[in-house]
Protein backbone atom coordinates (compact mmCIF):
# COMPACT_ATOMS: atom_id res chain seq x y z
CA UNK A 1 0.00 0.00 0.00
CA UNK A 2 2.70 2.63 1.05
CA UNK A 3 4.09 1.86 -2.59
CA UNK A 4 0.79 2.78 -4.36
CA UNK A 5 1.29 5.67 -2.05
CA UNK A 6 4.28 6.95 -2.76
CA UNK A 7 3.61 6.19 -6.99
CA UNK A 8 0.44 8.64 -6.42
CA UNK A 9 2.39 11.07 -4.93
CA UNK A 10 5.04 10.85 -7.73
CA UNK A 11 2.70 11.21 -10.27
CA UNK A 12 0.77 14.65 -8.68
CA UNK A 13 4.13 16.02 -8.54
CA UNK A 14 5.15 15.31 -11.85
CA UNK A 15 2.09 16.28 -13.18
CA UNK A 16 1.81 19.63 -11.60
CA UNK A 17 5.02 20.17 -12.29
CA UNK A 18 3.99 19.72 -15.87
CA UNK A 19 0.84 21.45 -15.94
CA UNK A 20 2.56 24.89 -14.21
CA UNK A 21 5.46 24.78 -16.69
CA UNK A 22 3.11 24.11 -19.65
CA UNK A 23 1.87 27.38 -18.44
CA UNK A 24 4.74 29.55 -18.40
CA UNK A 25 5.53 28.46 -21.95
CA UNK A 26 2.70 29.57 -23.35
CA UNK A 27 3.02 32.51 -21.34
CA UNK A 28 6.82 32.91 -22.69
CA UNK A 29 6.77 31.78 -26.07
CA UNK A 30 5.92 35.77 -27.98
CA UNK A 31 8.40 37.20 -24.90
CA UNK A 32 11.31 34.95 -26.03
CA UNK A 33 10.22 33.37 -28.60
CA UNK A 34 10.39 29.99 -30.65
CA UNK A 35 13.78 29.55 -30.93
CA UNK A 36 15.41 30.25 -27.76
CA UNK A 37 12.61 28.69 -25.89
CA UNK A 38 12.99 25.31 -27.95
CA UNK A 39 16.93 25.82 -27.73
CA UNK A 40 16.81 26.45 -24.12
CA UNK A 41 14.27 23.64 -23.14
CA UNK A 42 16.48 21.45 -25.13
CA UNK A 43 19.20 22.42 -23.04
CA UNK A 44 17.38 22.08 -20.04
CA UNK A 45 16.66 18.54 -20.88
CA UNK A 46 20.34 17.82 -21.62
CA UNK A 47 21.20 18.86 -18.33
CA UNK A 48 18.37 17.00 -15.79
CA UNK A 49 18.63 14.12 -17.89
CA UNK A 50 22.01 13.78 -17.23
CA UNK A 51 21.09 14.96 -13.46
CA UNK A 52 18.65 11.73 -13.20
CA UNK A 53 20.92 9.03 -14.78
CA UNK A 54 24.06 10.47 -12.34
CA UNK A 55 21.52 9.79 -9.83
CA UNK A 56 20.77 6.36 -10.67
CA UNK A 57 24.06 5.30 -11.14
CA UNK A 58 26.33 7.22 -8.51
CA UNK A 59 23.71 7.83 -5.61
CA UNK A 60 22.02 5.40 -3.16
CA UNK A 61 19.39 5.72 -0.79
CA UNK A 62 17.38 8.94 0.16
CA UNK A 63 19.58 11.39 -1.78
CA UNK A 64 19.26 8.74 -4.92
CA UNK A 65 15.30 9.29 -4.84
CA UNK A 66 15.66 13.13 -4.75
CA UNK A 67 18.55 13.52 -7.18
CA UNK A 68 16.27 11.42 -9.49
CA UNK A 69 13.26 13.35 -8.62
CA UNK A 70 14.51 17.03 -9.15
CA UNK A 71 16.09 15.84 -12.51
CA UNK A 72 12.77 14.24 -14.07
CA UNK A 73 10.72 16.69 -12.44
CA UNK A 74 13.08 19.65 -13.80
CA UNK A 75 13.29 17.67 -17.29
CA UNK A 76 9.35 17.54 -17.79
CA UNK A 77 9.44 21.54 -16.68
CA UNK A 78 12.30 22.44 -19.54
CA UNK A 79 10.00 19.79 -21.86
CA UNK A 80 7.04 21.73 -21.18
CA UNK A 81 8.22 25.17 -20.87
CA UNK A 82 10.66 25.61 -23.99
CA UNK A 83 9.85 22.48 -26.65
CA UNK A 84 5.89 21.33 -26.02
CA UNK A 85 4.21 24.16 -26.78
CA UNK A 86 6.34 25.53 -29.46
CA UNK A 87 5.93 22.63 -31.61
CA UNK A 88 2.14 22.84 -31.19
CA UNK A 89 2.58 26.64 -32.24
CA UNK A 90 4.36 25.94 -35.13
CA UNK A 91 2.33 23.68 -36.67
CA UNK A 92 -0.64 26.29 -36.90
CA UNK A 93 2.28 28.85 -38.17
CA UNK A 94 4.36 27.34 -41.10
CA UNK A 95 1.74 26.21 -43.37
CA UNK A 96 0.55 28.20 -45.77
CA UNK A 97 -2.98 28.91 -45.04
CA UNK A 98 -4.72 26.71 -47.77
CA UNK A 99 -3.74 23.88 -46.93
CA UNK A 100 -3.08 24.50 -42.78
CA UNK A 101 -5.84 22.81 -41.60
CA UNK A 102 -4.62 19.35 -43.05
CA UNK A 103 -1.25 19.94 -42.73
CA UNK A 104 -1.17 20.47 -39.44
CA UNK A 105 -3.82 17.76 -39.15
CA UNK A 106 -0.90 15.62 -40.55
CA UNK A 107 2.23 17.02 -38.22
CA UNK A 108 -0.17 16.18 -35.76
CA UNK A 109 -0.72 12.50 -36.60
CA UNK A 110 3.00 12.02 -37.08
CA UNK A 111 3.53 13.70 -33.64
CA UNK A 112 1.09 11.34 -32.07
CA UNK A 113 2.76 8.53 -33.78
CA UNK A 114 6.49 9.65 -32.48
CA UNK A 115 4.94 9.34 -28.92
CA UNK A 116 3.91 6.11 -29.49
CA UNK A 117 6.65 4.73 -31.14
CA UNK A 118 8.91 6.26 -28.18
CA UNK A 119 6.66 4.60 -25.81
CA UNK A 120 6.84 0.88 -27.51
CA UNK A 121 10.65 1.47 -27.85
CA UNK A 122 11.19 2.95 -24.32
CA UNK A 123 10.82 -0.33 -21.70
CA UNK A 124 13.00 -2.50 -24.51
CA UNK A 125 15.62 0.22 -24.60
CA UNK A 126 15.47 0.36 -20.46
CA UNK A 127 15.87 -3.54 -20.31
CA UNK A 128 18.43 -2.81 -22.82
CA UNK A 129 20.59 -0.09 -21.55
CA UNK A 130 19.27 0.72 -18.41
CA UNK A 131 17.04 3.85 -17.32
CA UNK A 132 20.03 5.96 -16.95
CA UNK A 133 21.21 5.16 -20.27
CA UNK A 134 17.99 5.68 -21.43
CA UNK A 135 18.23 9.18 -20.47
CA UNK A 136 21.95 9.64 -21.78
CA UNK A 137 20.44 8.89 -25.19
CA UNK A 138 17.70 11.49 -24.56
CA UNK A 139 20.08 13.75 -23.76
CA UNK A 140 22.25 13.11 -27.12
CA UNK A 141 19.31 13.41 -29.19
CA UNK A 142 18.28 17.06 -27.30
CA UNK A 143 21.79 18.36 -28.45
CA UNK A 144 20.62 16.86 -32.04
CA UNK A 145 17.76 18.91 -31.67
CA UNK A 146 19.59 22.21 -30.73
CA UNK A 147 21.48 21.30 -34.10
CA UNK A 148 18.59 21.16 -35.96
CA UNK A 149 16.83 24.52 -34.63
CA UNK A 150 19.68 26.18 -34.82
CA UNK A 151 20.33 25.30 -38.68
CA UNK A 152 16.94 25.12 -40.10
CA UNK A 153 13.82 27.21 -37.65
CA UNK A 154 14.00 30.91 -38.21
CA UNK A 155 12.85 32.91 -35.50
CA UNK A 156 8.63 33.32 -35.71
CA UNK A 157 7.89 35.91 -33.45
CA UNK A 158 5.66 38.39 -33.82
CA UNK A 159 5.78 37.47 -37.39
CA UNK A 160 2.04 37.16 -39.65
CA UNK A 161 1.81 33.81 -41.52
CA UNK A 162 2.32 35.30 -44.39
CA UNK A 163 6.10 36.35 -43.50
CA UNK A 164 6.50 32.99 -42.14
CA UNK A 165 5.37 31.58 -44.60
CA UNK A 166 8.08 33.68 -46.95
CA UNK A 167 10.59 32.80 -44.34
CA UNK A 168 10.36 28.93 -45.52
CA UNK A 169 10.05 29.68 -49.16
CA UNK A 170 13.42 31.73 -48.87
CA UNK A 171 15.06 28.68 -47.22
CA UNK A 172 13.90 26.07 -49.41
CA UNK A 173 15.12 27.78 -52.69
CA UNK A 174 18.16 28.99 -50.60
CA UNK A 175 18.69 24.66 -49.72
CA UNK A 176 19.02 23.50 -46.41
CA UNK A 177 22.90 23.30 -46.56
CA UNK A 178 23.35 26.81 -48.14
CA UNK A 179 23.95 29.88 -46.94
CA UNK A 180 25.34 31.03 -43.12
CA UNK A 181 24.53 27.98 -41.24
CA UNK A 182 22.17 29.58 -39.12
CA UNK A 183 18.10 29.85 -39.68
CA UNK A 184 17.22 32.83 -42.15
CA UNK A 185 16.19 35.93 -40.71
CA UNK A 186 12.71 37.28 -41.32
CA UNK A 187 11.71 38.87 -44.31
CA UNK A 188 9.95 41.99 -44.13
CA UNK A 189 7.22 43.85 -46.17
Amino acid sequence: MQTTVAGVEVTAIMTAVNVASTYLGFRWIDKFGRRKLSMGGYTGMIVFALIAAAGLAFTSGTFRLVVIMVGLDFFIASFAIGVGGVGWTLQGEVFPTAVRGQAAAFAAMIDWLANFALIEVFPVSQNAISLGGVLVVFAGLCALAIVFIWKFLPETKGLPVEDIIGLFEKQQQVGPLGGSGAAPTPVTT
